[in-house]
């Protein structure tokens, strides 16, 4: 049997969020659920016990930096894929429960994240 790869896994984000300093990144971003709003208290930064913590900060960032209904599209697909690699990375036999979350919590952001991408902008 073939061991698993150990290798770090990569996520997808922007060379500016990559260069946040560990204050700008406590500033910006929260996790899952947008900063403020008392349901993101009942949001988990977990899938099914597997940490997606980093994923839902990138997407904090790029909502943060984003100023056009493009990217706003853009950072809700580069969250989807993000969770999906992390996911992937893992595997195990809770992959399809978490896969399925994956896509609610996509479904979530891009059906009804535009006041959060909005907040604060003058879009």
């Amino acid at each position: 049997m073939k061991k698993k790869d150990k290798k770090k896994l990569e996520l997808i984000s922007t060379d500016e969020y990559k260069r946040l300093t560990p204050e700008m990144k406590a500033k910006i971003c929260n996790g899952a659920g947008a900063a403020g709003q008392w349901i993101s208290s009942f949001i988990p930064n977990t899938m099914w016990g597997l940490d997606c913590e980093e994923v839902f900060n990138i997407h904090d960032f790029d909502y943060y930096s984003g100023t056009s209904w493009a990217d706003k599209d853009l950072a809700d697909s580069r969250m989807f894929r993000n969770l999906l690699r992390v996911i992937n990375h893992r595997g195990g036999l809770l992959a399809f429960l978490r896969r399925r979350r994956a896509l609610k919590y996509y479904e979530a952001v891009h059906v009804a994240g535009d006041e959060a991408f909005w907040k604060g902008k003058n879009g």
